[in-house]
């Protein structure tokens, strides 16, 4: 939808832009971003893949440049709840922290905190209180 000519696209492909371009500005007016990443198969759900693929636009969220990939969304700061069953956060087998981490580092999202939220499937209780703990810790900015 993005590459073809505006005069040529189908009322399908508006739809798909519109609905990115809503997402884009939610991303461009917040100053913080919180995501929920729980991990699926050692990777991000299809869901969020979904997500980012609509919000990282060539000319509107990134650039290219002689020397490469340049992000436009400067200045903001993500906290990204890594959720797991029991794959350990930043482990070898853990490929959705560093995915979000590169990811929004593209679109100019450099100051990434991951909140880690593993092990629900090895003891619910104790990953529930780490979590809660590792989120306190994080001191998230409140909304007045």
């Amino acid at each position: 939808a993005f590459y073809t000519p505006e005069d040529s696209r189908s009322a399908e492909q508006k739809q798909v832009i519109a609905t990115s371009d809503e997402l884009v500005a939610e991303v461009k007016a917040a100053d913080v971003l919180v995501i929920g990443a729980p991990m699926y198969n050692f990777a991000v759900p299809s869901t969020l893949k979904a997500w980012v693929d609509m919000i990282a636009r060539v000319g509107v969220t990134f650039q290219y440049t002689e020397n490469g990939p340049v992000g436009l969304l400067e200045g903001k700061k993500a906290y990204v709840v890594v959720a797991t069953g029991g794959v350990p956060v930043n482990s070898p087998a853990d490929f959705a922290t560093p995915y979000m981490k590169q990811v929004l580092g593209f679109i100019g999202i450099t100051e990434v905190e991951i909140i880690d939220a593993s092990g629900f499937a090895v003891n619910a209780e104790e990953a529930m209180q780490r979590a809660i703990a590792n989120v306190e810790a994080a001191s998230l900015p409140v909304a007045a």
